[in-house]
């Protein structure tokens, strides 16, 4: 049995379902052994990950945490993204692979190039979870699971010149977690993100936004349930400045399915104002007809997937001189020397 120390940056219910997951992993017989290191603005947070047990350790400060790391997990906020690399660039092992589950990829990327050097690697990962918490908004430590990730996938977005041993590791790794690995093009992934998640904050942020703008919002504010509180959770769960710096980062994807998304506003209030009844029951009835469709995908995972999973060559030489002969022999189940 090997043994690979990991830290966890960020510990809401992703960077604590990926200790969980890790953690059965090994209850139920893994080759590895994961020593878990976690780390958390946020004390709350960091004693409900040590009590659910997805985490070894705490350390006080993130430098700490990465400090001979195998692996790190980069999960906070994005706004701290660029400032966290600068911060534990100093403590970082050569060899090391962090995994950046920042929503925009291509500015991670780039903050990698510029700050990490040559010896430190870099690939973005985006966890798309398990259909059984489609509905299930909850970002919290405490709702962390370690089947989070089974039955779907995590979408690797490495950059062009990131080294093959790297992505094996990455795409290893993710497996070990229960997903299917699926690699993206950093610009298709900003694309595709940016319009089933980016666009929606975006929605939900501007309805309450308008709405508490309203002379009736004083008496409307008591009159709102699971679907008002649904749509604008992001105003809960992520801070205005990571919201901020995300669309900005992304502006050109969100302003041009805003674009898009207004005429077709304009389209649907015309078939309200006419009213148009028979037009209306065409738009929802196609609508709900492939919804259905889509959750039945998502829950039976039968996307027409051709992606075969790389190996990881264990002879490759490039995996001692750029990962560290000692990282190489864990992967590859050799005992250290």
């Amino acid at each position: 049995m090997s043994q690979l120390s990991i830290a966890i940056l960020g510990l809401n219910r992703v960077g604590a379902s990926i200790g969980l997951a890790l953690r059965r992993y090994m209850q139920d017989g893994g080759k590895h052994k994961f020593v878990i290191i976690g780390y958390d603005p946020v004390t709350d947070n960091e004693k409900h990950a040590l009590k659910a047990g997805a985490i070894d350790r705490t350390e006080r400060s993130p430098e700490a945490a990465v400090r001979d790391c195998d692996l790190v997990v980069m999960n906070v906020a994005y706004d701290a993204v660029r400032d966290m690399y600068k911060d534990i660039v100093r403590d970082l092992r050569d060899g090391v692979v962090i995994l950046d589950a920042s929503p925009v990829k291509r500015p991670s990327l780039q903050w990698a190039n510029d700050l990490l050097g040559a010896e430190k690697h870099l690939v973005g990962m985006t966890p798309i979870v398990n259909p059984r918490y489609l509905m299930d908004t909850n970002r919290n430590t405490e709702s962390a699971t370690a089947d989070y990730f089974d039955n779907s996938a995590i979408v690797l977005t490495p950059a062009p010149s990131c080294v093959k041993e790297a992505v094996d590791l990455a795409f290893n790794f993710c497996s070990l977690l229960g997903s299917k690995p699926r690699f993206l093009d950093p610009l298709e992934h900003d694309m595709l993100l940016a319009q089933t998640e980016g666009v929606a904050n975006v929605l939900g942020v501007l309805l309450f936004h308008q709405l508490m703008q309203q002379p009736s919002w004083r008496d409307m504010q008591w009159f709102t349930n699971a679907s008002f509180g649904t749509l604008t959770r992001p105003l809960f769960d992520i801070h205005p400045d990571a919201l901020r710096d995300e669309w900005l980062a992304n502006r050109d994807v969100l302003s041009r399915t805003l674009d898009s998304m207004q005429a077709a506003l304009q389209e649907f209030r015309a078939l309200l104002a006419e009213p148009d009844k028979a037009a209306l029951e065409a738009v929802l009835s196609r609508a709900a007809e492939e919804y259905e469709t889509w959750v039945n995908h998502r829950h039976h995972d039968d996307w027409d997937n051709t992606t075969k999973p790389p190996k990881l060559e264990a002879n490759n030489t490039m995996l001692g001189t750029l990962l560290g002969g000692k990282l190489a022999n864990r992967l590859t189940g050799k005992k250290d020397d």
